[in-house]
């Protein structure tokens, strides 16, 4: 495949019943493939509005993934419907479901919790997939792992094109370590991001805010955004943006573009550090 149609869902954090999150979910799922879009990605934590109803994860976890499913099933996209909290074995892990048209699903749990995840007892990983979904090779990068320069070499290193990345950020700042990341990992490793973020206000602790817009960034290279920003949602606006993803060009960058960073990347035992 040579192009395809990406949605990134800045996700509601402000539907709290189980019928008004699930339309709202369907809603953009729906929107996104209407305009095309092949794979749609929606943000951490992202049945976070639930917890009014009732503040446990394990409450939502069955609604969040029937829902992730029945959004693939209906619409016929690939559906990363974001993340939530899992108990795995003895674990509890931050993990994002990617749910395919045909009934299948995988997932890929956070590798790196934020300190306040700790507190909350969420566990790291160390295994990262990549997988072909729509004829893009990809990975699930969270919110904070997105900040981990290696993490992202060792996707793109694995053949990953396309990093999809939930957020939930509840201040500026934090949403800007993110999508700059964002930004600077596309242009080391020559990749496309979508990033999905959580927006809204919620009475629970915790929970209370979460800022950002949605977006879909790519590296800076003749051929692609010379900005490196296909699309930019609008602040703090629940927005499903869409953006058409050049691979045959992007494939040309990573051996042939101005600079080719990830071509040229040396092991970090290479560089000799003199203090």
């Amino acid at each position: 495949m040579d192009r395809i149609r990406i949605a990134a869902c800045a996700t509601d954090l402000s539907a709290t019943t189980p019928q008004a999150w699930t339309d709202a979910i369907m809603a953009q799922a729906r929107f996104a493939a209407d305009g095309g879009a092949r794979i749609a990605v929606f943000a951490e934590y992202a049945a976070g509005g639930l917890l009014v109803a009732e503040n446990r994860w394990e409450a939502w976890e069955p609604l969040w993934r029937a829902t992730a499913a029945r959004a693939a099933r209906e619409t016929g996209i690939a559906v990363c419907a974001g993340t939530w909290p899992v108990r795995d074995g003895g674990r509890l892990v931050n993990r994002a479901l990617m749910a395919l048209p045909d009934g299948s699903a995988w997932h890929q749990d956070k590798l790196h919790p934020t300190p306040w995840e700790r507190t909350w007892g969420i566990a790291p990983t160390a295994d990262l997939r990549v997988a072909e979904v729509m004829g893009v090779r990809l990975a699930v990068l969270t919110c904070y792992d997105i900040e981990f320069p290696e993490a992202c070499r060792a996707a793109a290193q694995a053949g990953a094109e396309l990093l999809l990345v939930p957020s939930w950020t509840d201040d500026r700042q934090g949403f800007q370590r993110v999508r700059l990341c964002a930004r600077a990992r596309c242009v080391e490793d020559a990749l496309y991001v979508a990033h999905a973020p959580l927006v809204g206000r919620l009475a629970v602790p915790g929970f209370e805010q979460a800022v950002g817009s949605a977006g879909v960034l790519t590296p800076c290279d003749t051929g692609l955004a010379p900005d490196g920003i296909a699309v930019d949602g609008g602040w703090n606006h629940p927005e499903v943006v869409l953006a058409d993803l050049d691979l045959a060009r992007l494939r040309q960058v990573r051996g042939g573009g101005t600079v080719i960073p990830l071509a040229d990347a040396r092991p970090q035992e290479s560089y000799r550090v003199s203090r």
